[in-house]
């Protein structure tokens, strides 16, 4: 799904290629459940993954980390 690279965010923090779709996955419409099937993880882990990147990216929202990782380059 993602191009496998890494997305710098800010000196020493990047965006995962496994942030990147799941981030991508949540700019297209899909839910955590549908992330999670369409990814072939549990939604635990897709949950996790979210927290992550709303770390990295310095965001508390699924929208915020969206418009943010886009706004850093992210190919959302």
């Amino acid at each position: 799904m993602s191009g496998r690279g890494s997305y710098v965010v800010e000196a020493g923090r990047e965006l995962s290629p496994r942030m990147v779709d799941v981030l991508r996955a949540a700019a297209a419409g899909a839910n955590v459940d549908e992330t999670a099937h369409e990814l072939g993880i549990a939604e635990g882990t897709v949950r996790t993954i979210r927290q992550a990147a709303f770390e990295r990216l310095g965001v508390h929202s699924i929208t915020a980390a969206i418009a943010e990782a886009r706004r850093r380059g992210a190919p959302l």
